[in-house]
This record gives C-alpha cells, sequence and structure tokens, in this order.
C-alpha cells in the first residue's frame, strides 16, 4: 500500500517526520519524505504554498500507483468550536469566491473520525492567508476552517482515481488576528523566506510577541497532527491487510 501526504510547508511536516522516520528521498522545490512500514510506504511531500504549488507537486507525487491521498497540514479556525490543536476532517472543500467544491473519500472521513478527527463540513481554500479575526468570521458563514492547498490537491487525486481525504489541525482560532502577513514573505513557489518576516518583524516590532505565541500554537498544533496521521496511516494499513484477507477467503 502507497500512502501520498502533502503539507505546506515544513514546520507542519516536521513533528511526524522524526516521530515516523521518514527519510528525504527527493530534493528540489518540492521536496519527498519516505517511511516504510511493513505491507504499507507513506510518501510525505512538502508542497509550498497555495494552489499552484500545490497542484504541480500533487500532480508529480500521484504519478506511480498510489491508493491513498490525503492533503494534511495547518488550517485557520472560522468557528469558535475549533480550537488550536482541533484535528479536522473535511466532508467538501470549497474554492473561496467560485462554485467549484471536490468531496473527501467517504471512506477516510470514516476513519479520520474513528481516530478522533472532528467533523468539518467544509474547508474553504483561499488565494491568499487570511490574516484577521474579522475576515474569519466572515468567512464562518460558509465554512469551518480555512486552508490553501487541499482544493488543488484533491482534484489531481480525483483525476487519477486515487481516494483522498483532507485532515488538518488548528494553528490559530478565529478571533485571533495573525502577527505578520505570511503571504508577503512567499516566494514564487510558496516557500515562506526568513527575511520577508524579518522586514515586517523590523516594521511593526509591537507584534515581535504575537508572533511568538503564534509560533508555539502552530508547533503544538503539528505535534498533534503527527500524532493523529501516524495512528491514521496504522489504521489504513491494518484495513487494507483486513481487505486482502477477506478478499482471499473468498477466493
Amino acid at each position: 500500500m502507497k500512502v501520498v501526504v502533502t503539507f505546506a510547508v515544513d514546520e507542519e511536516f516536521a513533528p511526524w517526520r522524526r516521530l515516523g522516520g521518514f527519510k528525504q528521498v527527493r530534493r528540489g522545490p518540492a521536496a519527498w519524505y519516505e517511511a516504510a512500514h511493513p505491507e504499507m510506504t507513506v510518501r510525505a511531500v512538502v508542497t509550498g504554498m497555495g494552489a499552484g504549488p500545490a497542484r504541480e507537486a500533487a500532480r508529480d507525487a500521484l504519478l506511480d500507483g498510489v491508493d491513498v491521498c490525503i492533503s494534511s497540514g495547518l488550517a485557520g479556525s472560522l468557528l469558535p468550536e475549533y480550537a488550536v490543536g482541533a484535528i479536522l476532517v473535511a466532508e467538501i472543500i470549497v474554492k473561496d469566491g467560485q462554485p467549484v467544491a471536490i468531496a473527501s473519500d467517504r471512506e477516510l472521513v470514516k476513519l479520520a473520525r474513528q481516530c478522533g478527527a472532528q467533523d468539518a463540513v467544509r474547508f474553504l481554500s483561499t488565494g491568499e492567508i487570511v490574516t484577521t479575526a474579522a475576515e474569519k468570521r466572515r468567512l464562518g458563514d460558509h465554512a469551518d476552517a480555512v486552508e490553501m492547498e487541499s482544493l488543488a490537491v484533491l482534484a489531481e487525486a480525483a483525476v487519477r482515481g486515487v481516494p483522498a481525504a483532507a485532515i488538518r489541525a488548528i494553528s490559530d482560532s478565529v478571533d485571533t488576528d495573525l502577527p505578520y502577513d505570511f503571504s508577503k514573505a512567499c516566494d514564487e513557489r510558496g516557500r515562506i523566506r526568513p527575511w520577508g518576516i524579518l522586514r515586517q518583524i523590523v516594521r511593526r516590532p509591537s507584534r515581535f510577541p504575537a508572533l511568538l505565541r503564534f509560533a508555539g500554537d502552530c508547533r503544538g498544533a503539528a505535534g498533534k497532527l503527527a500524532l493523529f496521521l501516524d495512528a491514521y496511516t496504522n489504521h489504513l494499513a491494518a484495513n487494507s491487510r483486513r481487505s486482502q484477507s477477506e478478499l482471499l477467503a473468498t477466493t
């Protein structure tokens, strides 16, 4: 069984990389890491932020006999009930401002719920990072959480007939303003450049404490996501073995 799990940036993936014993197998704009287990290989792909980099990276990663694809990473909460660190699985991912939507695979959603993920009817995929609490509250009329890559990743999986789902950890609550505009710190490949953040810190140093708090929340959420994904992929492998055994028993 081969499972592909995508993340926008390395900071989202880092705790699971350490926990799961991943080894880098490909460098470049979209880095690949793999961990081999009995009857299962997990490929983690760091795509870069945004739909464009995510689509390109997913298209490449899904070429060689992939069985399951998960779009993962962090997301912003759009509703009060989803606190920092909550793990959400989306039934549907919609595109901001356009009548475009794609559904997660029902069986993958069901398994995520069994592993402890909270139900979220909709993820909203946007073209830019949502930075203000006011904007998040407005978008809460349309979705449960906001991110940027899942629609693109699941669309690529659908083209190849690969079952896919969007699973995210909440990094910032609906009432939280982000300390800086991380979109302005990204390069053309969707990678955050430290100097882009540093320039904003120099201009608005009063927000630096908020940046430290936000960074701590992101690390905590990514850590919880790592534990969830480790359990989730193990359950995927177990379900695959059970299905194979049942098939053999009927032949």
